[in-house]
């Protein structure tokens, strides 16, 4: 009769014992399995690693716009070549992934430059599934006056004709390229930028626009089975820092660094290629 206590006490005590030991299990973290890792990694998106970048040169071009760009691609892990209208007019530009149009004064010094068979085969290498990034001076270079791969106009000085530090709108909406989860505004250097018009913007992506106005500063769209990205501010400088290589807007802060961005958009122009 003595004993049954101490039989029950032992029942209890080993039922505590495993109701704390399940409670352990059960506040463990779950360790994914490899599958989700590995559908986690196949899912990044990183084709400017070795693509070949042609950065142009000529007349007109400003070198800071150049070198920026040449240090951004770089960066982005491109195998970057600086060519000159040779290279176009020789028929090796389709050894190239993405054509690079910097800064410049375009419009005073490079507007008769490119003959016009330069500019067929910068569009039949565009159409044939090459892209074209364009800055500045080299975004207005693709509009209806010159390359007219843009079928609308480039109207300057939207806020003004000086430069400054100037925030823009992200199209989060937009899904060529998928800008969902991108942050809503940048700040990036205004040069007497402007905005991108045309009669029909259809199939034309605004990426970014102007906060006061909505106006569009960034676009983006297909051409031929290849894609196009235009930006009349600079996103490739990144002011007070060396990391651009350029010391030119140097004694301006910029509060970010707009070079994942355009990473961003540089994989989905060489996207367009690989689809």
């Amino acid at each position: 009769m003595q004993q049954k206590p101490i039989f029950l006490g032992i029942i209890a005590t080993g039922v505590i014992t495993m109701v704390a030991i399940a409670l352990i299990f059960t506040s463990l973290p779950t360790i994914p399995d490899d599958s989700t890792t590995q559908t986690t990694t196949q899912t990044t998106i990183d084709l400017m690693d070795g693509a070949k970048a042609a950065v142009y040169t000529d007349r007109g071009i400003r070198a800071s716009s150049r070198a920026a760009l040449v240090s951004m691609f770089e960066w982005m892990g491109a195998d970057v070549t600086i060519i000159d209208e040779s290279v176009i007019l020789n028929g090796t530009l389709g050894n190239y992934d993405i054509i690079v149009m910097p800064g410049g004064c375009w419009c005073t010094e490079r507007c008769e430059i490119l003959g016009s068979l330069a500019k067929n085969a910068i569009r039949q290498f565009i159409a044939n599934g090459g892209a074209y990034f364009g800055i500045d001076g080299g975004a207005s270079y693709a509009t209806a006056w010159r390359l007219d791969i843009f079928h609308g106009t480039f109207w300057p000085d939207s806020n003004g004709s000086e430069t400054y530090l100037l925030e823009v709108n992200v199209n989060t909406n937009s899904m060529q390229p998928d800008l969902s989860d991108e942050q809503e505004s940048y700040t990036l250097l205004y040069e007497a930028s402007g905005y991108f018009e045309a009669v029909n913007m259809t199939g034309i992506t605004p990426i970014c626009t102007y906060t006061d106005t909505g106006l569009p500063c960034m676009i983006s769209f297909d051409y031929g089975n290849g894609r196009v990205f235009l930006s009349s501010p600079h996103p490739e400088y990144e002011e007070g820092s060396m990391r651009d290589n350029v010391e030119t807007w140097d004694t301006l802060t910029d509060p970010d660094s707009e070079w994942d961005f355009m990473f961003r958009i540089c994989n989905w122009l060489l996207e367009g290629a690989n689809t």
